[in-house]
């Protein structure tokens, strides 16, 4: 038997606000933001941690403050396991995100993904860093004509549909390809957003480990298999409280033997507020 979502959104925002008036002790419900998705596809998000009860209202109550309290927790997943079992999982340490905007998933009737947050609680929580951006490289690719194609290109702006041929930064074709984003002082990293490029080449994105550093101190925001790669992803990781950082590094882990290439349109960094 599998859990029913058909007018369970109503069950669900109902757990959530009172959950809310509980928590924030406000005389009223604030105004939630909630979309519904299938399950999560895993070759396409890290889920962060996962919870199960015996009851939609227990698996509720347990995992929306977990949720809350978690810096890179920006949804969850709701799974019927069996009748009485229920499993909720917090989304995510990294997660892509289709070029049209939608979160790829698998069609079941047994999860749903909710992207919850009540109105800029989330996207409060951090802010683009921009200032003194610079990016260096392993290596430049230069093709036959001599046009170049530097690391600066991750830092121009341009990405999406905009993000032509002239726009990416390439790497030669070697072991461990890296890019490195760096600037001046220290500030705690909330998310990075990384641009996969649009017109070609996506599948190259593959084994890409992304850290960060501070005083000679490397700590890791997440690894992404990149099992699924395509044209125009977006892949989002979200960093641990403590990742305080003067820069931020992009590394293709190579398998013995082989070389590979690292492309992308564009980086963003996010300061957490």
């Amino acid at each position: 038997m599998q859990l029913k979502f058909a007018g369970i959104e109503s069950l669900i925002l109902c757990t959530i606000a009172c959950f809310q008036i509980s928590f924030t002790k406000r005389p009223q419900c604030s105004s939630f933001a909630m979309k519904f998705f299938g399950s999560l596809s895993e070759d396409r998000a890290k889920l962060l941690w996962d919870i199960e009860k015996e009851s939609l209202v227990s698996v509720m109550h347990a995992c929306f403050p977990r949720c809350e309290k978690d810096q890179r927790c920006v949804g969850v997943e709701v799974c019927t396991i069996r009748p009485d079992l229920l499993r909720c999982r917090g989304c995510c340490e990294w997660y892509v995100v289709d070029k049209d905007g939608g979160l790829p998933r698998n069609a079941t009737d047994s999860c749903k993904y909710l992207s919850w947050f009540s109105k800029d609680s989330v996207e409060s929580r951090g802010t683009r860093w921009s200032a003194n951006l610079t990016a260096g490289t392993s290596s430049t690719f230069i093709n036959n004509y001599g046009r170049e194609f530097p690391a600066s290109n991750v830092l121009d702006g341009v990405y999406g549909s905009y993000c032509l041929h002239a726009n990416v930064y390439a790497s030669r074709s070697e072991i461990n390809p890296w890019l490195e984003v760096t600037w001046s002082g220290t500030i705690t990293i909330w998310r990075i957003i990384i641009y996969n490029r649009v017109e070609c080449c996506g599948s190259r994105l593959v084994n890409l480990k992304v850290t960060y550093q501070n005083k000679g101190i490397t700590g890791i925001c997440g690894f992404y298999p990149g099992l699924l790669s395509r044209e125009g992803d977006i892949i989002l990781f979200y960093c641990l409280p403590e990742a305080y950082a003067t820069s931020v590094k992009l590394q293709i882990q190579s398998k013995a033997e082989q070389t590979n290439i690292l492309n992308l349109c564009e980086v963003e960094i996010y300061k957490k507020t």
